[in-house]
């Protein structure tokens, strides 16, 4: 197994410059505005020399600027849906990345162990349970018999897509109707804003990456928004599952296009306050998406991993 001398950020400090990110988007702040430490570590809770961690992946990846007596500045457009894919995955994610692209790939089987792992990856111990748990918590694999992992169904083939749909389809215009349903409007517009800039792509430029991002995104802020806890609870698992790199279906880009018209038409009956025909176009939505019973492409190497 090839290994890479890149020194990857720790998952804790990638976390905070992703979250800094997003609170820069909330506060609506542009290139070249301050993003002061005691601020972030009081809003975040947190020490300023961790901050100041996640504060340099950030100029690590040309995202921020430090200059010294003067502090640290954005360099790029926080509202930018480009900003995601920027920043690199952290040194636990990588071997994760890794087991799902073997286990997605049929290099591994059905189960794995803690010494299979530190094994086939050239790891020690603590690396190879810190990638079990990751998987666990994600819903990928489950304790087996003696020390054992097993591995749980993913969305790698089309029936497992398919049911995939079929299940969202009946639990998530429950959670628009559920009482209570609540949503955060300001990153509904910054979602729906993202999602109009994709559709003035052209075909040639149209960035499927982006498209899940955005596709996934209201999903999940669907299911956040819901008072029913049950509910809102079994869809952010499932869309944990969604967000893992999986096999996506040979969809045209004048479907990922249209999808994206019924997206805003969606939210634009959720900005309403009409939950009723929101309910209604997402499940028509979902059954579209049902019908269209694609091929599989890549199959084998998930979307977002390099071929090696």
């Amino acid at each position: 197994m090839s290994k890479t001398t890149e020194k990857k950020p720790r998952t804790n400090h990638l976390e905070l410059a992703r979250r800094i990110i997003e609170l820069a988007q909330e506060n609506g702040l542009g290139i070249g505005d301050a993003l002061s430490e005691q601020q972030l570590a009081r809003t975040f809770q947190v020490s300023r020399t961790l901050i100041r961690a996640g504060l340099g992946v950030l100029v690590e990846q040309g995202l921020a600027d430090h200059q010294a007596g003067r502090g640290y500045a954005l360099l790029a457009d926080p509202t930018s849906q480009a900003l995601g894919p920027v920043l690199p995955q952290a040194e636990e994610e990588e071997l994760v990345a890794s087991v799902l692209r073997d286990r997605m790939a049929g290099r591994l089987g059905n189960s794995t162990s803690i010494s299979e792992i530190m094994r086939r990856y050239e790891v020690g111990r603590p690396a190879a349970q810190k990638a079990l748990t990751q998987l666990s918590e994600d819903q990928v694999v489950e304790r087996g018999p003696g020390q054992s992992w097993q591995f749980r169904p993913l969305l790698d083939n089309l029936s497992a897509l398919e049911d995939s749909l079929r299940y969202r389809m009946v639990l998530e215009p429950e959670a628009l109707l559920a009482p209570g349903f609540e949503i955060d409007r300001a990153r509904l517009s910054l979602l729906r804003d993202g999602t109009e800039q994709l559709l003035r792509a052209s075909i040639e430029d149209f960035d499927i990456g982006q498209f899940r991002e955005l596709d996934i995104s209201l999903h999940e802020m669907i299911a956040t928004s819901c008072s029913n806890r049950f509910i809102g609870d079994a869809l952010l698992h499932h869309h944990r599952l969604r967000r893992l790199p999986n096999l996506l279906p040979m969809v045209s880009v004048h479907r990922l296009q249209e999808a994206l018209r019924e997206h805003l038409r969606i939210i634009e009956h959720i900005e309403r306050g009409q939950l009723e025909i929101a309910a209604d176009l997402l499940r028509l939505h979902l059954r579209l998406s049902v019908a269209q019973r694609p091929q599989t492409a890549n199959r084998g190497i998930p979307l977002g991993f390099n071929q090696r």
